[in-house]
């Protein structure tokens, strides 16, 4: 079955991700292709301590701006209507530098992945 989301009709629950930071997601699929997709919201400020992902990671800016600092690229910035991609097992830091949100899509790297945190 299709799903069709307007931003008005998003429904946001805390998610604890990375070294205890909580975020705002909202789902809009998990389950049986081999992937996850939620949109997040990071408050301007709000980091993600750097970490890597077993398998690839999406991030669309769909409002405002982020920052990803890597080992291999130094600071990058990236605003609304970009994008980032990131390669399993890459390290990354992720912060807000606006009041920003994304939406992540990512390979699914753990089988009842919906019942805990988020990598």
């Amino acid at each position: 079955m299709s799903r069709y989301f307007t931003k008005d009709q998003l429904v946001w629950e805390q998610a604890p991700v990375r070294g205890g930071t909580v975020m705002s997601k909202s789902i809009v699929w998990e389950g049986d292709y081999e992937t996850r997709s939620a949109f997040f919201r990071m408050p301007k400020g709000m980091s993600v301590p750097e970490h890597t992902h077993p398998k690839w990671v999406q991030v669309m800016v769909v409002e405002g701006e982020m920052e990803i600092k890597s080992r291999e690229e130094g600071i990058i910035r990236i605003g609304a209507g970009g994008c980032y991609f990131v390669e399993a097992g890459d390290a990354h830091k992720e912060t807000a530098i606006q009041d920003t949100m994304v939406l992540v899509t990512q390979a699914e790297d753990r089988p009842g992945f919906s019942d805990k945190p988020d990598d």
